[in-house]
């Protein structure tokens, strides 16, 4: 079962990005804004803001992290063995 490495440089990013910059993603919507005064985008930042914490704070975040980018190379594997291309 050979993967791309398309998708493993994905699913790498993806593990890289929950672990890291989730709460960098809610200072970009806050700042982001500030500069519009567009109210959904506050909504964004509010999201983001209480993601980046409880999952900061969540005890099994590396573990979460693994499971995801396992499951951005794994599962398209599968589907495609199903469907037997």
């Amino acid at each position: 079962m050979l993967t791309s490495k398309r998708r493993w440089i994905i699913a790498i990013a993806a593990a890289l990005y929950l672990y890291f910059l989730l709460p960098a993603t809610a200072d970009m919507f806050y700042e982001l804004y500030h500069l519009t005064h567009f109210g959904p985008i506050y909504w964004g930042y509010s999201g983001f803001k209480a993601a980046g914490y409880y999952f900061g704070v969540y005890e099994y975040r590396m573990l979460v992290c693994l499971l995801v980018a396992a499951a951005i190379i794994i599962i398209p594997a599968i589907v495609k063995k199903l469907r037997g291309a």
